[in-house]
């Protein structure tokens, strides 16, 4: 045991490719994401206001509109046309056309319109600002309701569950980080166990173990496993707390999720080096699986939703599992008995490894399979 450890300490200290992957990225990247999402949410969008009426109620709607945290009033075009173009260049993100007549209107007891033209491309700005031009003009409207002795004859009361404040730290930020330390994981374990074919040491490293081949690769990457599972907790926690994140839920099922994922993710990388024989190869489709694994996990588009493959590769891989508890925890304050399911679905990826052992004892046994670029 002692032998085949030594022997991995030593090759990751000459290694400044093993020094970057496992000391360097796993901080960088995701101090990047903090800085970009401590404010947590989306504020200051400009707008652009096509006033075709110039009375008190426009300006008010105006004024109402400024005042909202997600928007900023940024100029006045003098028609649609120049308006259209500040969209297109970049500027604003929207416009917001007040028509002709508006206070007459309102106060007849009309129901006049205010256009809001937005650039849907950019789906999140399009959301706040849609969201926060409905806001200020619906209670612009209803104070003048009110003023009239007007009620509204049915009302609605929305009780935003989780997530009211539409919190991107909470809703990207962690899941981005847990992807980007996955990738790396699963990544580490095909080095680390490739490489030792690539350069032709496999021999040695059998001989290391006695000739054992499961104690050969499970000593190799015990010390990566206990790195990346203690820095990942200890990340999470304080990506947690700088970001202002509690947990509602149980912390210790969160964080002891993110051990079994590594190990999960420890045993996919192995399974795919040992299937491929080929450092290069299985580098090649482990980025093919875990690189889109965001995307297939639910996070942006519900995996509900999604249809025939896009639907089965969703519960196919273990990103997507971790990230539903790691939800159900921190915002939602799942029971452990709802989030366990998802914790069991890792467990098959830790031991996919047994099912490539005999081709990992022939790998790291026959000289004329090593050396392959």
């Amino acid at each position: 045991m002692r032998t085949v450890l030594t022997r991995e300490l030593k090759r990751f200290a000459h290694t400044p490719r093993l020094w970057f992957l496992v000391v360097v990225a796993p901080f960088v990247l995701p101090g990047l994401l903090i800085a970009m999402f401590v404010e947590r949410a989306p504020t200051e969008l400009p707008v652009a206001i096509l006033d075709y009426d110039n009375s008190h109620l426009s300006r008010q709607i105006i004024r109402a509109l400024d005042a909202t945290p997600g928007i900023r009033v940024q100029g006045f075009p003098a028609d649609l046309q120049a308006a259209g173009s500040l969209v297109r260049r970049g500027e604003v993100f929207a416009m917001v056309a007040l028509p002709p007549e508006l206070e007459r209107d309102m106060l007849r007891g009309e129901a006049p319109r205010v256009q809001l033209y937005y650039n849907r491309q950019m789906l999140t700005a399009g959301n706040v600002i849609m969201r926060e031009v409905r806001t200020a003009i619906g209670t612009v409207g209803a104070g003048i309701g009110l003023a009239q002795g007007v009620f509204p004859p049915v009302r609605t009361d929305n009780h935003p569950l989780f997530n009211p404040g539409l919190d991107f730290a909470r809703f990207l930020a962690l899941p981005l980080i847990v992807t980007l330390l996955h990738i790396l994981v699963v990544i580490v374990a095909i080095d680390v166990t490739g490489r030792e074919l690539r350069e032709s040491t496999a021999g040695e490293w059998l001989r290391a173990a006695d000739g054992a081949v499961l104690r050969a690769l499970l000593l190799k990457l015990l010390p990566y496993f206990a790195w990346f599972a203690l820095a990942g907790m200890g990340l999470l926690a304080f990506s947690a707390h700088v970001l202002g994140l509690e947990v509602r839920g149980h912390g210790g099922l969160w964080l002891g999720g993110w051990v079994v994922l590594t190990a999960a993710c420890m045993g996919l990388g192995v399974f795919l080096a040992g299937l491929f024989g080929n450092l290069r190869m299985a580098t090649s489709v482990a980025s093919v699986v875990i690189s889109p694994a965001f995307a297939y996990s639910g996070m942006t588009f519900p995996a509900e939703a999604m249809d025939g493959f896009a639907s089965i590769w969703s519960h196919l891989l273990p990103l997507g599992h971790y990230l539903k508890l790691q939800t159900g925890q921190l915002a939602m304050g799942s029971s452990i008995a709802a989030s366990l399911p998802h914790l069991l679905w890792l467990l098959p990826f830790v031991f996919l490894p047994l099912l490539v052992i005999k081709r990992w004892r022939r790998l790291l046994s026959d000289e004329r399979l090593w050396g392959a670029r």
